[in-house]
C-alpha cells in the first residue's frame, strides 16, 4: 500500500485560521462585498490543526505592489511509546512490550484513522511576488532523519507543491486568481479553519500539476465562488518498475491519469454557505505494464452545508457520492477518504473481486463550540479561561461487485473537551469510535485519550501536548504490520500509548 503525507495528524484546540490559508486565498477573498464561502482548504495550507492564533508573518504579497518574501511553516515533533504484555516470555524478556512507532489500527490509508495519535509533520512555506504574480514553493516531510532508525526516502517530500498564482482582481474588479503548478485540492473539510477532527477530506483530495481557476462575486448579502480545476501528472511507473519502499510501493499497472473538477459555493452574509463539487478523475492509457485494461475513471459528486453561527457555534455537515467504473488504471491523482487511487480505492472499500466496479455513500458531520464565546459574545477575546467541545462523525456504505464487500458500512465518531484555565496550562480529552463494519461488532475499537496541554501564552503560536491514549478493542480487531503495511491477524496490537509532542507554526 502506497504511503503518503498525513493530512490531520494531532488534535489541538480550535483555531483562527493559518497564515498560510489566509495567504494562498487572498486573491479569492479581496473585495469589499464580504467574505467569500469556503469550497476546501488552500494548497498551502497545513492539513494539521493549530491551536489559536495564526499571526501572519511577513508581507502577503498580494497586498503589496513591490516584489516581496513571505515565509511560513509548521513544525509538528511527537515522541511515541506504546507497551502491552507479551502473550508468552523467553528467558531475557521482560513482561512488558514497548513499541515506537505504535502498533495499532490507526493507518491513513484506511477509514480505521482518526488522527488521534500524532505523527511528525514538518512544512516550510515559500511565497515571492507581489499583488499581480507569486510564486509559492512548500517543503515538507513527515519523518525526522536524525530521531530515525532508518532514512526512507518517501518520508522526506521535498518539493511537495510548487505553483504560479495570477491575481487578475483588479482586472475583472471581482476576486479572481488563477493558479498554474503543483499542488493539492482538498474538499469536503469539516472544520471551520481547518481539515476537521479526522484530518481527512470528506469528498476528495485531487494531487495534480495544472491549472485552478476562482472566481468571486458579491450580490447584496449572497457571495458566489465558482472554481474549476484541471490537471495531470508529471509521470506514472515506468515499465518494468518494481514496486518496492524507495519508491513508495509504486503501482506499476496505473495508467496516465488527469482529473477534472468544478466547485461552487454560495454564502450568506458570511453565516451559511451551500457548496457543491464534481470531480473525475480518469485514465485511457495504452502503455499500462500489465497490458492493455479497460479505461478507467473515479467521480464524486458532493455537497455541503456549513453554518457559522457565531456564539453558537459552527456546524459542518456533507455528504458525497463515489462511482467507480474499472477503476484499477486511476492512479493517486485522486484520493477517496484517504485512500489513493483505484488501486487502494479497491483495496480498502471496493474489494478485489469486483474489477474495479462500485461506489461509496459517505456522509459526515462537525459542530465546534466556545462556551466562552457562548456566554459572552463578541466580548470574549480569547484571552481568558475557556471550554471548546466538539461533536464529530463520518460514515460509508459501499457498494461494490463484489459480494465480500457489497453492503458494508462503516461509522466513526467521537467527541472532544477542551479546557484553557490558564495562560499556560489546559486540559482535554477525547473519546473515539471505529466501527470497519457494523455487521461486525467484534471489529470494533474505541480510544479514549485525555491530555495535558501547556503553552506560552492565551494566544501563543506553540502547544506542548503529553497524551495517554488507551485502546479497548473487540475480540477480531486486526492491526496492519511490515512494509508496506498489510493485515497481520497474528499481530498483538498495543492497548496503552503515551505521546509528547511539540508544535509551532507561524
Amino acid at each position: 500500500m502506497r504511503r503518503h503525507l498525513s493530512a490531520g495528524v494531532t488534535a489541538f484546540a480550535l483555531a483562527l485560521p493559518s497564515a498560510a490559508a489566509a495567504q494562498e486565498q487572498g486573491a479569492a477573498e479581496q473585495g469589499t462585498g464580504g467574505e467569500l464561502p469556503r469550497l476546501g482548504m488552500a494548497p498551502a495550507e497545513p492539513g494539521s490543526r493549530s491551536a489559536p492564533p495564526a499571526i501572519p508573518f511577513g508581507i502577503d504579497p498580494s497586498t503589496s505592489r513591490d516584489f516581496v518574501l513571505d515565509f511560513h511553516g509548521y513544525v509538528l515533533v511527537p515522541a511515541r511509546v506504546a507497551y502491552h504484555k507479551r502473550e508468552t516470555d523467553t528467558p531475557g524478556q521482560r513482561r512488558t512490550a514497548l513499541h515506537s512507532p505504535p502498533l495499532i489500527p490507526q493507518d491513513l490509508r484506511s477509514f480505521e484513522y482518526t488522527g488521534i495519535v500524532p505523527e511528525p509533520w514538518v512544512q516550510l512555506n515559500f511565497t515571492y511576488g507581489n499583488s499581480l504574480i507569486a510564486a509559492t514553493a512548500v517543503l515538507a516531510a513527515r519523518a525526522i532523519s536524525t530521531a530515525s532508525t532508518l532514512y526512507n526516502p518517501v518520508d522526506q517530500l521535498g518539493v511537495n507543491d510548487a505553483f504560479l498564482t495570477v491575481n487578475l482582481t483588479d482586472t475583472f474588479k471581482t476576486p479572481f486568481d488563477v493558479k498554474v503548478g503543483a499542488f493539492t485540492g482538498r474538499y469536503g473539510v469539516m472544520g471551520e479553519y481547518d481539515a476537521g477532527r479526522y484530518g481527512t477530506p470528506l469528498i476528495a483530495r485531487t494531487n495534480s500539476i495544472g491549472e485552478a481557476v476562482t472566481a468571486g462575486f458579491h450580490f447584496g448579502d449572497l457571495n458566489l465562488v465558482i472554481e474549476q480545476g484541471l490537471g495531470g501528472q508529471l509521470g506514472r511507473p515506468p515499465d518494468g518498475l518494481v514496486p518496492a519502499g524507495w519508491n513508495d510501493f509504486a503501482e506499476v499497472d496505473v495508467g496516465a491519469s488527469f482529473v477534472n473538477h468544478l466547485h461552487a459555493g454560495l454564502g450568506y452574509k458570511g453565516l451559511a454557505q451551500l457548496g457543491l463539487h464534481y470531480l473525475y478523475a480518469w485514465s485511457q492509457d495504452d502503455r499500462v505494464a500489465g497490458g492493455p485494461v479497460p479505461d478507467g475513471s473515479i467521480s464524486v459528486l458532493g455537497a455541503d452545508l456549513r453554518f457559522r453561527l457565531g456564539r453558537a457555534g459552527h456546524l459542518y455537515a456533507g455528504v458525497a457520492r463515489t462511482t467507480a467504473t474499472d477503476a484499477s488504471s486511476v492512479s493517486g491523482i485522486i484520493e477517496i477518504l484517504n485512500a489513493r487511487g483505484g488501486p487502494e480505492l479497491i483495496d480498502e472499500y471496493l474489494g478485489p473481486n469486483g474489477g474495479g466496479d462500485g461506489g461509496l455513500t459517505t456522509l459526515g458531520a462537525q459542530y465546534d463550540l466556545s462556551l466562552a464565546k457562548l456566554v459572552y459574545g463578541d466580548r470574549y477575546q480569547g484571552r481568558s479561561p475557556d471550554v471548546l467541545v466538539s461533536a464529530f462523525g463520518l460514515g460509508t456504505t459501499v457498494d461494490s461487485d463484489d459480494p465480500a464487500f457489497d453492503g458494508v458500512t462503516k461509522l466513526k465518531g467521537g467527541f472532544e473537551a477542551t479546557y484553557g484555565m490558564l495562560s499556560w496550562f489546559g486540559l482535554s480529552t477525547r473519546i473515539d469510535h471505529v466501527r470497519e463494519n457494523v455487521d461486525q461488532p467484534r471489529r470494533a475499537f474505541t480510544i479514549l485519550s485525555p491530555r495535558v496541554l501547556f503553552h506560552t501564552d492565551w494566544q501563543s503560536r506553540d502547544e506542548f501536548a503529553l497524551q495517554y491514549s488507551r485502546f479497548i478493542y473487540g475480540g477480531d480487531v486486526v492491526v496492519k504490520t511490515g512494509y508496506p503495511p498489510e493485515d497481520d491477524p497474528d499481530a498483538n496490537p498495543d492497548e496503552h500509548v503515551f505521546s509528547l509532542s511539540g508544535t509551532f507554526w507561524w
